[in-house]
């Protein structure tokens, strides 16, 4: 393979969402750096930037007032970018971002303007192929609108493409055909292509219930160079981490409550030794902040809000355990993370961190149990330091690193 196109159903943008689809770009990124003799080309209509919904315009407006500035909070007043090559600082030449703005919508209205984002791809497809060859796979993330449009693409230009499916949980309220099937946007995408990826085994399970070909499992990767391990800190402090948007289906309610009762179960003297450190932000955050006032975890929960990807990375290596409690992950990729920065773990059984998370690398609970996850707390505040964290960082390279 000499000319990958690679489509991703969302990207990471400024403002709102500058960590959106991240790890679509660090995977094409680790192939350009591993293949030097390969060429990728990162196909973009401003995805998310010009999405058109209550959750990216919602957050544009609460970035535009809690950070005013003189021409707005960031890229929506910017010139129109159309027609050139995005000069991404990608630390090899031969991986670039093609770009040509489209607007975008929920397909249930006026189709999502789905024609108009076709023939914005088809621009990039045909810059990318003046530039570099004509492309030998076509890779979507997501069947729609990504695997959509690479079908069309594969079809007009005899192009094989390949689906790799993030979406959870499948699908989404929005492409289901009736109770028990898919809509044909989803469907026939996944149908029609060379070979569909699931991130996940129990997403693939999912996908396959639907009457597709069981799914490939190939997990997302993560840069190990970015996450480097080091050991415990020696000080009496405990810190438990978490990362999430603040939503509900995050759980991050339940973990207030695990954690409210967790404190009743210790002596005064470790209570004062534990803190939360919660990152994310996101409309239920005010919601969560109060409850947890409500419960008495005023002292004890830091509430960090959006996280720095830097900022974020030091947070694994200052926490002694990291916990994920989500209702719902297709995959998990903070999981694997902590694991490379060799700390353990404690996650709901949701998805994708049954395929993460295993004997020696921390403890799963079910969705939703707050008695579980509070024993799952007491157990690690206990056995977390006993953790080795070069094994874990072992078990991390072996499964979820660039190379494997």
């Amino acid at each position: 393979m000499r000319h990958l196109f690679v489509v991703p159903g969302w990207y990471p943008h400024e403002p709102c969402f500058p960590l959106e689809g991240a790890f679509i770009r660090e995977q094409a990124q680790a192939i350009a750096e591993l293949h030097p003799e390969r060429h990728i080309t990162l196909s973009l209509w401003d995805q998310g930037l010009r999405e058109l919904s209550s959750r990216h315009l919602g957050k544009y407006m609460r970035k535009l007032v809690s950070r005013p500035t003189p021409n707005g909070p960031g890229p929506l007043t910017e010139p129109d970018r159309s027609h050139r090559f995005t000069p991404y600082p990608f630390p090899t030449t031969n991986i670039v971002e093609a770009r040509r703005p489209a607007w975008s919508w929920d397909p249930r209205w006026l189709g999502g303007n789905r024609d108009v984002i076709l023939a914005a791809n088809r621009d990039n497809l045909d810059r990318a192929t003046a530039s570099a060859g004509s492309p030998d796979v076509i890779h979507a993330h997501v069947a729609y609108p990504a695997g959509w449009i690479a079908m069309h693409l594969g079809r007009e230009r005899g192009i094989p493409y390949i689906v790799t499916e993030h979406m959870g949980p499948f699908p989404l309220p929005r492409y289901r055909a009736g109770d028990r099937d898919l809509s044909p946007l989803v469907r026939e995408p996944l149908e029609n292509a060379r070979a569909v990826i699931a991130v996940s085994p129990v997403l693939a399970g999912e996908i396959e219930a639907f009457g597709i070909r069981r799914p490939r499992f190939i997990p997302n990767l993560v840069d190990e160079s970015q996450y480097p391990v080091t050991p415990f800190r020696t000080d009496p402090r405990f810190t438990f981490y978490t990362l999430g948007a603040m939503l509900v289906n995050k759980g991050i309610s339940d973990l207030i409550h695990a954690a409210a009762k967790l404190m009743t179960r210790l002596d005064p003297r470790d209570r004062e030794r534990v803190r939360f450190r919660i990152g994310g932000d996101g409309r239920d955050e005010n919601r969560f902040r109060a409850e947890a006032s409500r419960l008495g975890l005023g002292d004890t929960v830091e509430w960090l809000g959006l996280v720095p990807r830097d900022q974020a990375r030091a947070g694994f290596r200052e926490c002694d355990c990291f916990v994920l409690p989500s209702h719902h992950e297709s995959f998990g990729i903070v999981l694997t993370e902590a694991l490379a920065s060799g700390r353990p773990v404690i996650a709901t059984r949701c998805g994708g961190p049954e395929s993460i998370v295993r004997d020696g690398t921390g403890i799963l609970v079910p969705v939703g149990d707050v008695e579980a996850l509070t024993q799952a707390l007491q157990t690690m505040l206990k056995t977390a330091r006993s953790y080795d964290p070069y094994r874990l960082r072992e078990e991390f390279m072996s499964r979820f690193s660039r190379q494997a």
